[in-house]
């Protein structure tokens, strides 16, 4: 296959998959909870408000918890005209391509092999982990990308290019930190990386080491000072010691084996699916006794990248009181890494031991591999199918049809408005809403004892405002705030509308609401 030849295959490939994913998400991205905040400070970038989003009481306050350039991304999107529920699946449809040429480069660097970068390129598309998390409104796409470009001018420059390299390699891996936090484990990879795979004498190695720690790390610590400054906490993380325990790391070997495993494949019995993974790996780390590991740079900063990674995440789990979890999304990262390792490797020893002449024994071998690869795709495609035909969890278009969001929409921006969504409310339309008093403290589980004046505060702003109250039917958030009953029974509530995904409240007889409200309920009718 000539370099020509070989390129239209990775840039076919990759353009067949961004189609099928725009084509398999009519119905928008997937919503997290992370995702509302990044959208919503993308909305709030568009706006000139910086990066903000809303707090319990619908005021905009900075946001500290998330780095920022996933939003800046987002909005940047939006910059050609379209509304950031849109930018964002723009921006994971080009990272789901971005990510597979990228990943094809790197194999193809990585083992000189057009046919191994070709399949690289087909895992980065069809595996379980790269759906999972570009069908979700997420920041893990864009970090990988952004990690594994800056490991690739990382290794241009340890090969012997120019010193700008190193300069480029610790801009693109600071902008990844800038994305994800956990970016601080590949700024520590780029270091060992230098340390460990550098040529020069080790004077010179400690000093490249050191600047690139330095310019890598000085984003992120400028972000930090910032935080702390307007919020007076840098990164919202509280902090205790509690090491998981090995019953604690079982449920990361179940999300290994949906690296390659359908879901449902063995569940009765996972131990099954364990043993099937457990034999493939030991198959590659065979392959890789025979004929040692590849001596090329990117595998060995990728196989780096994900001691370094797993090893920070343990980390975090002992000494950080928000929960870890080795999950499909936490583990993309490493998924990538692995996956240019265990390609790299089964490659070399394919260019080592297999003869020119065709034989049974490596048909079947051939034939074992494609198996592989149409298991490992199962499930990815199950998501694709879902995803096209109902939509994955809170979608974003079934969010922007609902009734209740598009009587958002109608109302005057004097009038105050109250939800148990406010920021789903604020993400799809823009609008900022104030939480309905809690019950329980959602962060203890304590009873609210400002529960009674904040419901008397609530009521006066209804009051004052012409305001209303719209309640959604969305279980999750039901647990710590006042039924609608409950509300019903406190307040002088009037329902005016009750439409299928929840209800639209006013207090009763209030003195200037009349005229909205049969415009409002008209235009939803």
């Amino acid at each position: 296959m000539s370099r020509s030849a070989f390129c239209a295959a990775v840039s076919g490939l990759v353009f067949i998959g961004a189609c099928i994913f725009l084509i398999s998400t009519p119905w928008g991205l997937a919503l997290h909870l992370d995702s509302l905040v990044y959208i919503g400070v993308a909305r709030s970038i568009l706006n000139g408000d910086g990066i903000y989003f809303l707090n319990d009481v619908g005021a905009l306050a900075p946001v500290t918890v998330y780095p920022p350039l996933y939003s800046v991304m987002i909005a940047a999107f939006s910059l050609f005209g379209l509304d950031p529920v849109d930018g964002v699946r723009a921006t994971s449809a080009f990272f789901f391509a971005a990510n597979a040429a990228l990943v094809a480069f790197i194999i193809y660097r990585a083992t000189s092999s057009k046919i191994a970068a070709l399949v690289a390129s087909y895992l980065a598309l069809s595996a379980f982990p790269m759906v999972h998390i570009h069908l979700q409104a997420l920041s893990e796409p864009m970090f990988i990308f952004l990690s594994f470009s800056g490991f690739c001018f990382l290794v241009v420059y340890l090969s012997g290019g120019q010193p700008r390299m190193l300069y480029w390699a610790s801009l693109t891996i600071a902008l990844g930190s800038l994305t994800r936090y956990v970016g601080i484990a590949t700024i520590l990879t780029g270091t060992a990386a230098i340390l460990w795979l550098g040529k020069q004498y080790w004077k010179k190695k400690v000093i490249d080491a050191v600047l690139f720690l330095g310019l890598s790390s000085l984003p992120l610590f400028g972000w930090v000072l910032r935080n702390y400054f307007v919020a007076g906490n840098p990164v919202s993380r509280t902090f205790g010691f509690h090491p998981p325990g090995l019953i604690d790391l079982v449920p990361a070997t179940d999300t290994i084996c949906q690296w390659l495993l359908p879901v449902g494949w063995g569940n009765s019995t996972p131990w099954e699916n364990r043993v099937i993974v457990g034999a493939l790996f030991l198959s590659v780390a065979w392959m890789c006794a025979k004929t040692g590991f590849p001596r090329s740079r990117h595998a060995r900063v990728a196989g780096l990248s994900v001691l370094i990674y797993c090893g920070f995440l343990l980390i975090c789990w002992s000494i950080i009181d928000q929960a870890t979890y080795f999950d499909t999304r936490t583990l993309a990262f490493p998924y990538v890494g692995v996956m240019i390792v265990t390609v790299s490797i089964v490659t070399h020893w394919l260019r080592a031991v297999r003869p020119q002449t065709k034989s049974w024994r490596w048909f079947g071998f051939d034939c074992l591999i494609i198996t592989i690869l149409m298991a490992q795709s199962v499930m990815a495609v199950s998501w694709l199918h879902e995803s096209y035909s109902n939509g994955l969890g809170f979608s974003l278009e079934r969010w922007r049809r609902s009734e209740l969001m598009q009587f958002v929409k109608t109302v005057p921006f004097s009038a105050a408005i109250f939800s148990n969504v406010p920021d789903y409310i604020y993400t799809i339309t823009g609008t900022q809403a104030a939480m309905i008093p809690r019950k329980i403290d959602s962060n203890n589980n304590i009873p609210n004892k400002r529960y009674s004046d904040e419901l008397t505060e609530m009521k006066e702003r209804l009051s004052q405002r012409n305001g209303f109250i719209l309640y959604f039917d969305t279980e999750s958030r039901l647990w710590f705030l006042p039924s609608k009953d409950e509300l019903e029974k406190k307040l002088p509530l009037r329902a005016i509308k009750t439409a299928m995904d929840g209800t639209i409240y006013t207090l009763r007889n209030p003195t200037a609401v009349v005229e909205h409200e049969k415009n409002a309920v008209g235009e939803l009718r």
